[in-house]
């Protein structure tokens, strides 16, 4: 099976590479013959009820590849290798430096070593862990490859007459009008932990670097790119927004890796990814105390004891993980604690995370650890906006909101894990039936990500209608508030597409604000923590009670599964 799901891997990567080479109109057929093709190759040499995991590995797998071989970027590439043929265009030579990709490597194979070790060790009765291993070492590993390939092939070209940039790469290349720069920094290095694919959060950074020399560091909206250029100073000067400006070198001084700084980033960081952007720690740690035979109630303590630990550093890890700075001055400091002196929680702290995502959070289990951040990005919106974005994420302090949600995840964990306590051995006649296995596994996980999606949608439309009473417009203020976050939002993801794709025009822009198709209104109701922001946007503006406001959301998740053909009202009346 083992060599199966290999094969397997492989194909499923040649299906997403030759859907990048060729036309829509040939891969598509493709895809599915060489699909079915596979399909019937494992039932020949192991048998029907084998299909089942091979092929949601396939398909996984094809999905997270088919994000880097696109073929609307690959159109886009043709496009600005005949342009920059064409035109006057100036070289933007970069520094090299084989250390700097090995850096990349290592810090990517030491992250995932728990899942590689797990996945080559554990015994073949602990599929469904291996499993979830293999599907997460499978997206972890699709952006790296798509860095690798930036350092081997990544070409950079000014456009002066034009006044663009235009970088051309292997499966993605870009055009960015320097109309649309928003500033432009210096760094003394590249900042390993804050730009490689794996240490990302709540951010779009490209990392273009490929030495350890002077980093230009270009903001755009939607995207941020680095660069290590021969001639860091020449193209600063080219590059900066504002010519007339008095000169005056800021140098962001970035701590080389020994440095004991940067280590314990390394810490902080990588315990973040491990245990919750990944799961390697989850199913490591469960690995290690089955291997010990630790009797089943050692195991509920310890992953108790775990949880308590990860909810008390929550608001300490989130800040290291995103590289927030506190903030203790200026007019958003001002704006932050009027809100949170009318909310009643004074001991807030507000972090600022420095990233072109338009998006807040709260975090910390209770009042007194409370932390909320905000991107710059976001920060920069309307004082408006600004204010309800702040009123929002307050009463989800307020409310201990973060709690509420890690409660319910472990509480349903908990109910979850007994009822396979009581019905063990029915389960265990299952496994003679890897089809049934695999179904009964599948539904128990829908069942556990709908429960969370209803509790954590339920905090999110009691914190759009208690964060409105801290506001001096009310709802219409958080209304508006939203609508701008969401226009933003759309304005920064159209942009950013448009730099990496081919022309837009003609395509139809998907909108936060428009009520979208049924099958993503049935996604973001049923599986989502945040309802869609046009249905909460519109019933804030119709002023309901809180009652009333609860009654709708549920009749909302309900009819959001129906196709459009049955629901016979309109969005007024039912949403």
């Amino acid at each position: 099976m083992q060599l199966i799901m290999v094969i397997v891997i492989l194909v499923a990567i040649l299906l997403a590479f030759l859907s990048y080479l060729i036309p829509k109109k040939l891969s598509v057929p493709l895809v599915v013959v060489g699909a079915i093709g596979l399909t019937m190759y494992i039932v020949v040499r192991h048998s029907f009820f084998d299909v089942l995991l091979p092929v949601s590995v396939m398909l996984i797998t094809y999905i997270s590849f088919s994000e880097i071989f696109d073929r609307d970027k690959w159109i886009k590439k043709e496009q600005l290798k005949k342009k920059v043929a064409i035109s006057n265009v100036q070289m933007v030579d970069q520094n090299k430096d084989g250390r700097r990709i090995f850096v990349d490597s290592c810090l990517t194979i030491l992250i995932s070593s728990i899942s590689i070790l797990c996945l080559l060790f554990a015994p073949e009765t602990y599929i469904v862990f291996k499993y979830l291993i293999g599907v997460h070492l499978i997206m972890m590993f699709a952006p790296f490859l798509n860095r690798v390939a930036d350092y081997l092939f990544a070409t950079i070209y000014a456009l002066p007459e034009e006044n663009k940039i235009i970088i051309i790469s292997l499966f993605e290349s870009r055009e960015l009008p320097m109309r649309d720069l928003i500033d432009v920094k210096k760094e003394s290095a590249p900042d390993v932990l804050r730009i490689h694919p794996i240490f990302t959060f709540l951010s779009e950074h490209r990392d273009y670097t490929k030495a350890f020399t002077t980093v230009l560091r270009l903001s755009f909206p939607g995207v941020t790119i680095y660069l290590t250029p021969s001639n860091p100073e020449w193209w600063y000067e080219q590059w900066r927004k504002d010519e007339n400006e008095q000169r005056i070198e800021k140098v962001k001084q970035v701590y080389p890796l020994w440095h004991p700084k940067t280590i314990k980033r390394l810490l902080w960081k990588g315990y973040f990814v491990i245990t919750v952007k990944g799961i390697s720690a989850y199913t490591g740690l469960l690995f290690i105390l089955i291997s010990l035979k630790t009797p089943w109630y050692g195991i509920v303590l310890f992953i108790l004891t775990w949880w308590l630990f990860n909810l008390y550093i929550a608001d300490q890890l989130l800040i290291t993980a995103t590289d927030a700075t506190k903030v203790t001055e200026g007019e958003l400091y001002v704006i932050a604690q009027e809100i949170f002196s009318r909310a009643g929680i004074t001991k807030t702290k507000l972090y600022l995370i420095d990233s072109p995502v338009y998006n807040g959070l709260a975090t910390g289990m209770n009042i007194g650890k409370g932390t909320i951040m905000l991107t710059t990005a976001t920060a920069k919106l309307s004082k408006s906006a600004v204010e309800a974005i702040l009123a929002h994420e307050a009463i989800h302090i307020k409310k201990r909101d973060v709690l509420i949600n890690q409660l319910a995840r472990i509480i349903i964990t908990a109910v979850i894990a007994l009822n396979v306590y009581l019905f063990f051995d029915q389960i265990k006649l299952l496994a003679d039936h890897f089809v049934l296995l695999m179904i009964f596994i599948n539904i128990m996980m829908i069942a556990f990500i709908i429960c969370l999606s209803l509790i954590a949608q339920w905090t999110e439309i009691r914190a759009d209608y208690s964060g409105a009473k801290l506001l001096a417009e009310g709802s219409t203020q958080m209304a508006e508030g939203l609508r701008e976050l969401a226009l933003a939002q759309d304005g920064s993801i159209n942009k950013a597409l448009q730099y990496s794709t081919v022309d837009l025009k003609s395509a139809k822009e998907n909108s936060y604000t428009e009520r979208g198709s049924w099958l993503f209104r049935c996604i973001e109701f049923t599986f989502l923590p945040h309802p869609p922001l046009y249905w909460r946007i519109h019933t804030l503006l119709e002023n309901r009670s809180w009652r009333k406001i609860k009654q709708t959301w549920l009749i909302a998740r309900f009819k959001a599964c129906l196709p459009d053909f049955c629901q016979r009202k309109s969005i007024h009346d039912s949403e």
